[in-house]
């Protein structure tokens, strides 16, 4: 097995209050051979402040985009794993910092295991501020103290569990991958400007082989704070669309590269989101037959004519009925 040298790639936006505990903290690991800060257009000070950070240190070295422009955060992580000169890749949010011994469990695994292409660790929540958790909450966030899923899903299962959301999920702060890995899945869509991780994040479970490692005890913490990009107030119709974005990328990367089973499970979660999110929280339902209300989500797919028509192909093959069990339930 190779030298475990991992390349952690931060992107800065708006983060200058942060980002210098975060890349101490990644060159703290002994496992870190490089840390790559993508700066992205950032409002505040975090450009002199990523600047310095590079002077001072021999690991840091510093990206922009051209002319400084703003191009979101999967554009940034994405130069960032262009320019990476090592085997394995990491991630860390500019705001979030890891905790001692980051790597130390991953890189046994790796060790122990050479057909592992990554490896997914827990991640917990340090809360800011009242203010802070509050927004989060709102914004309908989960407010587990710790990021995880539970042990013993088979690599095979990993990514079902993850498309299927009913066995937890892991950050990107937690994962930690072959640099070889992208070369089946990709990189991040950059059309994304939210959710981008979590679709690279299924893309790599896709087609990659990740095994657990720390579940019981973070790696890395994640902050919550008045600034979080993801938590900022949307409406409930903007929240749809961001998130029917975000399936329909992986369904229509799924189509291209998947086999029939991941296109099957992908399609069955986008249509199973479109028919579960409400637009609106207090609507009443009791004044409508469930059939009436499953019909009128149903009709948001007009937006969407290519899972419109795959949908209906589908049924009218006799599979992917929609369960009335479930379809009361989603309602």
């Amino acid at each position: 097995m190779n030298e475990f040298k991992v390349s952690v790639i931060i992107p800065v936006y708006n983060a200058a209050a942060y980002i210098s505990q975060a890349v101490e903290s990644a060159l703290a690991q002994p496992e870190t051979a490089e840390v790559l800060l993508v700066e992205d257009g950032s409002p505040d000070n975090a450009l002199e402040i990523c600047q310095a950070l590079a002077s001072e240190h021999d690991k840091v070295r510093l990206f922009r985009h051209p002319n400084g422009e703003n191009r979101g955060a999967g554009a940034s992580r994405n130069l960032g794993m262009r320019n990476a000169k090592f085997d394995y890749i990491a991630f860390l949010d500019a705001d979030d910092y890891y905790l001692p011994g980051r790597f130390s469990v991953a890189s046994e695994v790796f060790r122990l295991d050479p057909a592992c292409e990554g490896i997914y660790e827990a991640v917990a929540m340090r809360v800011e501020s009242d203010e802070g958790m509050d927004r989060w909450q709102t914004a309908g966030k989960s407010d587990r103290k710790l990021q995880t899923t539970p042990p013993g899903i088979p690599p095979e299962e990993v990514a079902e569990a993850l498309i299927k959301g009913d066995k937890g999920y892991f950050q990107l702060n937690g994962l930690v991958i072959r640099k070889s890995v992208l070369e089946k899945s990709g990189l991040m869509n950059e059309g994304l400007r939210l959710h981008q991780d979590t679709e690279f994040i299924q893309r790599v479970a896709l087609t990659s082989r990740l095994l657990p490692g720390r579940l019981d005890m973070p790696v890395a913490m994640w902050r919550v704070h008045p600034e979080n990009r993801v938590s900022a107030p949307r409406s409930m119709l903007k929240q749809y669309k961001d998130r029917m974005k975000h399936w329909l990328s992986l369904y229509r990367w799924v189509k291209q590269h998947g086999s029939k089973e991941q296109q099957s499970l992908v399609r069955e979660a986008t249509l199973s989101f479109n028919r579960s999110h409400k637009f609106f929280a207090k609507f009443p339902r009791n004044l409508f037959p469930d059939a009436l209300l499953f019909m009128a989500r149903q009709l948001r797919l007009v937006a969407f004519p290519e899972l419109l028509i795959d949908q209906w192909l589908h049924f009218g093959r006799g599979t992917n009925k929609p369960d009335s069990h479930k379809l009361r339930r989603d309602l």
